[in-house]
């Protein structure tokens, strides 16, 4: 993180030489942000001009061990399909258990996550969640980055930098992902038709983005509900349009209603590729998976070395919140009394909710509700976790016609297409739970590869 605190301070230097150039680009981003329609509840999507800074050593980092996680991952998808001690974890979704062993017909059934980490700089960051049922922000924070480089005042100061473009930095990256899992799975088409669904007005958010960038690649692309797919003659239709890709935007425990019928049918029969799969929605999405990752038993039974070591260094310590013994940094503990007794180091969450909700972080808790949550939610599918500190971070902000720094805590997110590292977004908040929809700011982060021979010598 080293480099990054250097370019923060200069960045600060130069706005604080010059803050109307500074308030101009924000004003600038803010018409950016209207002028594409980037608004999530209601209100334009909080952006901050600063942007985070990785080196692309780093960058190099994260590519190595999030795709030997995710890898991960897919195993442990794998083993859900032959053991039934596995299906027997997440016996929550036992209803759902008819789609989650659907074969999607392409290989990796993880085509589009997000891993939402901590990061303390350099090759120190644990990951929080995996978010591999429709994570957000694939194509809008491409775009909006797209946009940022073209602002004047940003343009000029990265002059003196050499940077690498990530392959989420263009909604191009996310869509032609889905193009990959269609051609994996037979697809013959040279531009298949996508139908971005979602199901009840849920989720909206995007879709119209996805939509139009489709289009703009030449695809046909509509914006659809779930119910509003039907078969005719072993193919998928929304109206007299025929359907090769589902974008599922979803809810996932909305899925299996007998009201889309017709689509579940499609995918099970290989009439359009889905994407994500069932097992990538439901399982891979769970905060359960993060528990049996970290498990001894599961680890010498399914992972490699390398997988264990990546996991033991990345992931933390999560268990299942159940009335058994468990193990924690090799001692035997029982673990709701570990619980209970540990308050200020741990965190509960359910496993399959976004947003940030249901989340509770010991140390903001006081030990009534804790103990009240902790008898409340055992024996479902609640984790508990190691809890880790946010770092903070120093950001210009415009206030009433001037600018204010201040600190906010940050996150980044590593997003992952096809099995393979697309690059780094993050997140800001005066909150500990990092999250847009909870007063957070997108943050845009670019990896600096060296700097000018101007640069140099100044």
């Amino acid at each position: 993180m080293i480099l990054n605190s250097e370019f923060t301070h200069r960045f600060s230097e130069v706005i604080r030489k010059d803050t109307s150039r500074f308030l101009h680009a924000t004003d600038q981003v803010s018409s950016m942000i209207q002028e594409e329609g980037f608004i999530f509840k209601n209100k334009s999507l909080p952006f901050s001009l600063q942007p985070l800074v990785i080196s692309a050593e780093e960058s190099n980092y994260f590519k190595e061990v999030t795709e030997i996680i995710l890898g991960s991952l897919e195993k442990l998808l794998e083993a859900y399909v032959t053991d039934p001690h596995i299906r027997e974890f997440f016996s929550y979704y036992k209803e759902y258990e008819h789609l989650i062993m659907l074969n999607p017909g392409y290989q990796k059934k993880i085509r589009i996550s997000r891993f939402d980490t901590i990061w303390y700089g350099g090759d120190q960051f644990k990951i929080l969640e995996p978010n591999t049922c429709c994570p957000g922000g694939v194509v809008v924070l491409g775009k909006l980055k797209e946009r940022y480089f073209q602002i004047p005042f940003i343009k000029e100061f990265l002059k003196e930098y050499k940077t690498n473009e990530f392959l989420c930095d263009a909604p191009s990256g996310f869509l032609m992902e889905l193009v990959n899992a269609y051609r994996e799975m037979g697809g013959p088409k040279h531009k298949p038709s996508i139908a971005f669904a979602n199901y009840n007005g849920q989720f909206s958010y995007e879709l119209s983005h996805m939509k139009k960038y489709a289009q703009d690649m030449g695809l046909e692309a509509v914006i659809c509900d779930l119910r509003e797919l039907k078969i005719s003659e072993s193919s998928l239709f929304y109206e007299d349009l025929c359907i090769d890709i589902i974008y599922n935007k979803v809810d996932q425990l909305e899925l299996g209603k007998t009201d889309m019928q017709d689509v579940l049918t499609a995918i099970e029969k290989g009439y359009v590729c889905s994407v994500n799969s069932f097992a990538s929605m439901f399982i891979g999405e769970s905060k359960l998976t993060l528990a049996l990752l970290t498990d001894k038993s599961f680890q010498e039974k399914y992972l490699t070395h390398d997988e264990v070591e990546a996991i033991r260094k990345h992931v933390p310590w999560t268990r299942k919140l159940e009335n058994r013994t468990s193990e924690y940094e090799g001692a035997t503990i029982d673990l709701l009394s570990f619980t209970r007794s540990n308050k200020d180091s741990l965190v509960l969450k359910i496993d399959n909710e976004t947003r940030g909700s249901n989340v509770f972080i010991g140390n903001m808790v006081q030990q009534a509700e804790w103990d009240s949550l902790i008898e409340k939610n055992k024996d479902t599918n609640w984790v508990v976790q190691e809890y880790y500190p946010i770092k903070e971070i120093c950001v210009p902000i415009a206030m009433d016609g001037d600018v204010s720094f201040v600190n906010k805590k940050f996150g980044i997110d590593m997003f992952m297409f096809g099995g393979k590292y697309a690059g780094v977004v993050s997140r800001i908040s005066e909150n500990s739970i990092i999250n847009v929809g909870q007063g957070g700011f997108e943050q845009p982060v670019i990896e600096v590869v060296g700097v000018t021979e101007a640069m140099r010598n100044s």
